[in-house]
């Protein structure tokens, strides 16, 4: 039978889906409503396990503190990934879960936002960023059209100035931060700078499987740390340091570019900024 705190927390959860949608609780899928259950319970739990009388090691943590736990489930949950073992995928998730409600929790005590607010605030911008979904947009062909969609969205957001690449945290591993501003580079059409052109480029096969290309991508990588290695230099700190440099081009371009969209413009309008902004 649930505690008095399991049903609080899962009467506030209905109450908040019902502000939220407009509809009753029962309007919902039942793989909603039992998620929905089971989220109500373990937030109820953590909330337990935090209140005086709990257990001392929860109650005393902090943001700070649990930042090198969050990165660590992180970091596990993707192994699970690899490893296509869907019972570990399932615990290392709800491990994840259980940070963030760890982390709303404590905000909730500090009267800055709670669970719900989470749900809300992350409910309400996926409806925003798929009004081809939700809203009266017509409906998109491919994936290429959506990601277009959501830039445009996000530079609505900012005021009509949206940097493509200032959000992406500099935080992130060396190698997972350049591919991603790499991205972002390539899908708004600018130019590759020359200085970062290798003479033994890495080149798709004709024919070659994925599995066969990213085994002799992987190769390659690790005979180019293994060269930067032997030359005295931390790969890591290398890649960064180049990646930022990367970065700030691309930020000095859209400042010139002013109100323009650098995927927007003319190739040449285009290219003539990035050589003008090279460093």
């Amino acid at each position: 039978m649930p505690s008095v705190v399991l049903v609080g927390a899962l009467a506030r959860y209905q109450r908040d889906t019902r502000e939220i949608t407009g509809e009753p609780l029962s309007s919902l899928s039942e793989q909603a409503k039992a998620a929905g259950e089971a989220f109500a319970e373990l937030t109820a739990t953590v909330e337990l396990l935090r209140d005086p009388g709990g257990c001392p090691w929860d109650a005393e943590q902090t943001h700070v503190s649990l930042r090198p736990n969050l990165l660590e489930e992180t970091y596990e949950t993707l192994e699970a990934i690899d490893s296509g073992d869907p019972k570990s995928l399932e615990e290392e998730l709800g491990d994840i879960v259980t940070q963030i409600v760890f982390h709303a929790d404590m905000a909730r005590r500090e009267d800055n936002f709670d669970a719900a607010s989470i749900c809300n605030a992350v409910r309400e911008k996926l409806i925003y960023r798929h009004p081809h979904v939700f809203g009266d947009e017509e409906a998109v062909e491919d994936s290429e059209e959506v990601v277009d969609r959501w830039e445009a969205l996000k530079r609505a957001e900012a005021g009509g100035k949206r940097s493509i690449v200032a959000s992406l945290p500099s935080a992130m591993p060396a190698l997972a931060y350049s591919s991603s501003v790499q991205r972002r580079v390539m899908r708004s059409g600018l130019p590759w700078p020359e200085k970062h052109s290798m003479p033994l480029a890495f080149g798709s096969i004709e024919g070659e499987s994925l599995e066969d290309g990213e085994e002799r991508a992987g190769e390659y990588l690790m005979a180019v740390a293994r060269q930067v290695h032997a030359a005295g230099i931390d790969a890591e700190t290398a890649l960064r340091k180049a990646t930022v440099g990367l970065r700030d081009h691309v930020m000095r371009a859209e400042e010139v570019a002013g109100d323009e969209v650098l995927a927007e413009m003319d190739d040449a309008e285009r290219s003539r900024i990035w050589d003008e902004t090279e460093a």
